[in-house]
């Protein structure tokens, strides 16, 4: 009897855990520096700002240039927020500091949901815009910086921008770019989602994707390198690019030229087609277009490759 009691007794507690679990508040440990110096809600600022620095845990970001000659914050989530789990905001000089909330542990923000709007003067020109976001999308566009960071851990990530230097990267996520203008270097890296890019003039691109498709359209890039581990790829250039790579590791690659390109190409198939519509004339293990002073190479270990004109 004694052991049938304990049994039971036993019983009654795990599941009381059960339950205990099934119904706690998930807390989150959220720390910053110079956590007095900030303001919780929303709120519109006068100051010039020339950088902008955004640590988000989890939601949507979007940042928009405006013909408002402030800047503005707003936030907008799925329940009445205290001000501990409202937005924070500093300035500090010309740099604002945006975090998700305030600086504190065993924070609740179990199953918050939060979208946080930015607008900033679009005549301004950024020094530094950098955004880091550990769960959700963020989407910035219709300004102009000197450097872009931006950064998610799980989320898709859209810019549209004119900046000297773009650096994208997604753990796992879509990451989509709209350049304008001159870049002097372009970085783009997802480890599981897509990447699709136009550029303008750009001195240097990289992109590379994990599994996903890698779509390109350049009006110019002078070096331009791409990587799919597992992924189609699609690369339009108006101008041959002086140094152009492409590489898969099994996918199709299709790359549309000026039909009077001046291009060397090399392609290396292991399992696949080799096509073209340009008038290549073979040299060895070359393809020679024009006076062939740009370098093309492309290689997919299964998939094939095809060249076309652009239209």
């Amino acid at each position: 009897m004694r052991k049938l009691i304990m049994t039971l007794f036993a019983a009654v507690i795990v599941a009381a855990a059960v339950c205990l679990c099934g119904c706690s508040v998930s807390y989150t440990n959220y720390l910053y520096q110079d956590s007095d110096k900030y303001t919780a809600g929303d709120r519109e600022i006068s100051d010039k700002i020339e950088t902008i620095n955004i640590d988000y845990l989890s939601g949507k970001v979007k940042l928009t240039g405006t013909d408002s000659e402030t800047v503005k914050i707003r936030e907008t989530a799925n329940e009445t927020l205290d001000d501990d789990r409202k937005v924070h905001t500093w300035v500090s000089g010309t740099t604002l500091y945006v975090r998700y909330c305030a600086s504190a542990k065993r924070l609740d923000l179990y199953k918050l949901e939060k979208t946080l709007e930015i607008d900033i003067p679009e005549n301004v020109k950024l020094s530094e815009l950098k955004i880091e976001i550990s769960s959700g999308d963020a989407d910035c566009s219709k300004f102009e910086a000197k450097s872009v960071e931006m950064k998610a851990s799980s989320g898709d990530l859209f810019a549209s921008c004119k900046a000297e230097t773009i650096e994208m990267k997604a753990s796992s996520g879509d990451i989509t770019l709209t350049q304008t203008g001159e870049s002097d270097k372009i970085s783009l890296e997802t480890s599981s989602g897509s990447i699709t890019v136009l550029t303008e003039k750009v001195g240097k691109l990289d992109v590379e994707s994990s599994s996903g498709k890698i779509s390109v359209a350049s009006d110019g890039a002078k070096v331009f390198k791409s990587h799919s581990s597992s992924g189609k790829g699609e690369f339009k250039f108006a101008e041959v690019p002086e140094t152009a790579e492409m590489e898969a590791s099994s996918g199709d690659i299709t790359v549309y030229l000026p039909e009077d390109a001046n291009v060397t190409a090399e392609f290396d198939v292991s399992s696949g087609d080799i096509t073209y519509e340009l008038p290549f004339s073979k040299s060895g293990g070359k393809y020679v277009s024009g006076d062939g002073s740009r370098k093309l190479t492309v290689e997919t270990s299964s998939g094939d490759i095809t060249v076309k004109k652009l239209q």
